[in-house]
């Protein structure tokens, strides 16, 4: 009997560990047995994360940005824009940039590309995209390659893909030139119209042209309107309005505050206080005319 259990013994081929005297049993550790898998998307579809309402807070959201086929050969420079979900207005949650990118491109963004010191990279997250050809991310062109809508994300999650396409527009009959487009509803009434001149002591200077409005008190976020332009002449006279504004449905309405800038490198992100402006900002309300900003 006892060679029997003996021989049972020596043909199992088990690794039995030895026995420790007072050892405690404990619960084995599943994560390493059976890992979480990494979120993923399919094409086309909206992420999806095992905590699908926030994702794991400070992870980053990868995937891949094509070009359609109208927008083939279309360069300038990427910018992919995370927002937390339902805020439209104020910086954005991160922001990735890519100068002449080449597509398909593969993306990450993420707490390294957050926008606020000490903000949390947390979903729910909308993403959106945008080909920008003049690379500066204070100024649109409807005519930039950018994502249909807003694609719905949580951190951690991988696989996203997003298409930048062209709004079409109908072209114009042979031998019939393209109608200007109708006038905006609000019209030039509701424009902002004068004059910005250079101080003798900035004379000489270079760069482009920023004409910023604000709606009074609101000192942070983008800008109500934004007007740019590249190597202006002093004295230049100026109008913004309506087709200036920065987000899509905001009215040009006042009082606001008005303000200028002669920037050296023509990028609006960065600013230079040797760069000439407007001491301060000046009040106006929508319709004002013979505005005078000087630049100091």
């Amino acid at each position: 009997m006892g060679g029997a259990l003996f021989g049972g013994m020596i043909a199992c081929d088990r690794n039995i560990a030895p026995f420790v005297p007072g050892e405690v049993p404990s619960q084995p550790d599943l994560s390493r047995i059976f890992p979480a898998p990494e979120a993923s998307s399919p094409p086309g579809a909206p992420g999806m994360v095992a905590n699908a309402s926030s994702g794991r807070s400070g992870a980053s959201v990868r995937g891949r940005v094509s070009l359609a086929p109208e927008a083939s050969g279309r360069g300038g420079t990427l910018f992919i824009i995370a927002r937390r979900q339902g805020m439209t207005a104020g910086p954005p949650l991160a922001v990735l940039r890519v100068t002449s990118p080449n597509f398909p491109l593969a993306f990450e963004i993420g707490p390294d590309q957050v926008m606020m010191p000490g903000t949390v990279f947390e979903g729910p997250i909308a993403l959106t995209a945008r080909l920008d050809g003049d690379g500066d991310a204070m100024t649109r062109d409807p005519a930039d390659p950018s994502t249909a809508s807003p694609f719905p994300v949580v951190p951690g999650t991988a696989g996203v893909e997003l298409l930048l396409a062209t709004s079409a527009s109908p072209s114009p009959s042979p031998g019939r030139p393209a109608a200007p487009p109708p006038a905006s509803a609000a019209g030039a009434a509701d424009s902002v119209r004068g004059t910005v001149t250079l101080a003798a002591s900035a004379e000489g200077r270079g760069g482009t042209l920023f004409v910023i409005a604000r709606r009074q008190s609101v000192s942070r976020g983008p800008p109500l309107a934004v007007l740019r332009i590249t190597s202006p002449s002093f004295p230049l006279a100026f109008e913004i309005g309506p087709d200036q504004v920065m987000m899509p449905g905001m009215r040009f309405e006042g009082p606001i505050s008005l303000a200028a800038r002669l920037d050296a490198d023509g990028d609006a992100m960065t600013r230079d206080e040797a760069d000439p402006k407007t001491p301060a900002p000046l009040s106006v309300t929508p319709g004002a005319q013979g505005v005078q900003l000087r630049l100091e």
